[in-house]
């Protein structure tokens, strides 16, 4: 596991990402497969199964930690131009306000394997350049999602940005904003996050591709030791 830890980023930064996903994948789990052989236990071969996602969710989030990290920035004249660049990740643009009392809201429900779904609510804000008026159709959107139970993290928005991340759609969220303040938007709007919110992101996705190869060994000696306890024979009264 620790050799999944150190391959994974260099894979990932050396290779396109699905050979790098193939070629680690596959060599941590024939490692497993070659220790169940020489070693007679089929404990390893479980090892190389989990090995095998371990290498998969470490390199996924090195991936993602890279993205964000080195992610092109395009200069906009306005944040109104942003639907003009759908393949870029990152813009710099003259100051935009966000508007907060134009918000949306839509709530979705999650299930779980255990205990009562997830609610979540995600936001969409208007994130408009100097002078627009409702009248005009909004090009961008600073959005986020929480568990309903949380503060509102649209309230936490800054109210002006000059720089910014693409951010997963919301367009639920952003139709109820429509709906509710008879607003209209672009065909294809911006969906954007305020860079504190990515810098968050991308700490998460270091932490994570480290933490993989320690939840796969941890679900691996779990699982061999409770193999153990069951299949330990039982003394007889």
């Amino acid at each position: 596991m620790v050799g999944i830890g150190l391959a994974a980023p260099l894979l990932v930064l050396l290779l396109p990402f699905p050979a790098a996903i193939a070629l680690g994948g596959l060599g941590a789990f024939t490692a497993g497969v070659v220790l169940a052989i020489r070693l007679r236990s089929g404990a390893f071969f479980a090892l190389g199964l989990i090995a095998l996602f371990g290498f998969v969710g470490a390199a996924s989030e090195t991936q993602l930690w890279l993205a964000l990290r080195h992610a092109p920035e395009v200069t906009l004249p306005s944040i109104a131009e942003a639907p003009d660049h759908p393949e870029a990740t990152r813009f710099a643009f003259p100051e935009a306000t966000a508007r907060p009392d134009l918000l949306g809201e839509a709530r979705s429900t999650t299930p779980r394997s255990a205990g009562p779904p997830l609610e979540l609510s995600a936001f969409a804000v208007p994130l408009v350049p100097p002078g627009w008026t409702a009248a005009e159709p909004v090009a961008a959107w600073l959005v986020c999602q929480q568990p309903r139970a949380a503060e509102p993290c649209a309230t936490a928005l800054p109210p002006r940005l000059t720089r910014a991340f693409r951010a997963t759609p919301r367009p639920e969220a952003a139709q109820a904003a429509l709906a509710r303040h008879g607003l209209r938007a672009v065909a294809a709007p911006a969906w954007l996050s305020a860079t504190d919110d990515i810098s968050t992101e991308r700490a998460q996705a270091g932490w994570m591709a480290l933490a993989w190869p320690v939840l796969a060994w941890l679900a691996w000696a779990v699982g061999v030791a409770v193999y153990r306890m069951v299949s330990l024979p039982r003394r007889r009264a």
